[in-house]
């Protein structure tokens, strides 16, 4: 069995990929700015607000003499067009504080191939999303957990779905309660843009969602990026923290005339 206690370089580049081309799968289906350089994996989907789909990945540690202001200046290139702020991940050092940019942490967790999934709630059905009104449910969901209402406007649709690019909901009389999304590559099933209602929270719903997206592909290992909340849940699924990611977050991007 293959283990990821302690990842070595390429391990943490394909884990950087696969964050990266996730973001990117949306912006690229969506006909968004997109760049995938050696170093660096960039994408807009335009978002009103700095969510994390407004975003670069590093792939490795920054080769620049100039570090962090070099990353800096790439990103603020990019970030040009219409749009709220924009988020930079990196699992290397980098600091970019000097340039306008907060910090924060996230877990970067990956759990080994196969195993069983822990039964969902009775009251839930767990069901793909493949056409453009599961969509708007889904885009809907994240905007109220994510976005608190400020995105609602939908940037996504049926064109990034692929047989490497699935999406979930988690329907409780019929009303969506959990989303989940899977994106396949660079080796790993990356499992992004989990969100339970607030008052669906505690009942398994995020969890049953997430164990669809982990196990759409049983022989590939999985990788996420926890939020506080969710840590012990994926834990329990038997992720474990093998880096973390370096969040760093522009809350307004600088446009030019």
């Amino acid at each position: 069995m293959t283990t990821f206690t302690r990842p070595g370089e390429a391990t943490l580049g394909a884990l950087a990929a696969n964050c990266g081309h996730a973001y990117l799968a949306g912006a690229r289906a969506t006909g968004r700015p997109w760049i995938e350089d050696e170093d660096v994996v960039m994408s807009d989907l335009g978002l009103p607000i700095a969510l994390s789909a407004n975003n670069a990945t590093l792939l490795r540690p920054p080769s620049d003499p100039d570090g962090g202001a070099g990353v800096a200046a790439r990103t603020e290139r990019f970030f040009t067009g219409p749009g709220g702020g924009y988020q930079a991940w990196s699992l290397w050092p980098v600091d970019l504080e000097p340039f306008g940019f907060s910090r924060s942490t996230s877990p970067c967790m990956v759990r080994e191939p196969g195993g069983e999934r822990r039964p969902p709630p009775p009251e839930l059905d767990v069901v793909e999303v493949g056409d453009d009104a599961g969509m708007r449910e889904v885009w809907a969901l994240v905007d109220e957990v994510f976005g608190r209402g400020r995105a609602p406007e939908p940037l996504w649709d049926t064109r990034v779905l692929s047989e490497d690019y699935r999406v979930w909901l988690g329907l409780v009389d019929g009303r969506a309660v959990a989303t989940a999304t899977a994106s396949v590559s660079d080796g790993f099933v990356g499992v992004y843009v989990v969100a339970t209602r607030p008052e669906a929270r505690g009942r398994g719903y995020g969890e049953a969602v997430t164990w669809a997206a982990t196990l759409c592909r049983p022989e590939l290992p999985a990788t996420l990026q926890a939020s506080e909340m969710g840590k012990p849940v994926y834990e329990r699924m038997g992720y474990r923290t093998v880096a973390d990611f370096t969040v760093w977050v522009r809350s307004e991007r600088i446009l030019r005339g």
